[in-house]
């Protein structure tokens, strides 16, 4: 990540990274693809009352 990127940002990619590899061991015969939709699909599923936007990469 750059030098301008914030702690949060940071935190933010750190926790995507962690998902995808739980999603891995939960499937490991899962191609790169399948990871990210299942990835896209977890983040989208938000509580009614979660605040904030939702952030993709």
């Amino acid at each position: 990540m750059s030098d301008n990127s914030s702690p949060i940002d940071e935190m933010y990619l750190e926790g995507l990274e962690m998902k995808r590899a739980q999603i891995r061991r939960g499937d490991p015969t899962l191609d790169d693809e399948a990871v990210e939709k299942l990835l896209r699909d977890w983040i989208m599923d938000r509580p009614m009352d979660a605040p904030g936007r939702v952030r993709l990469l």
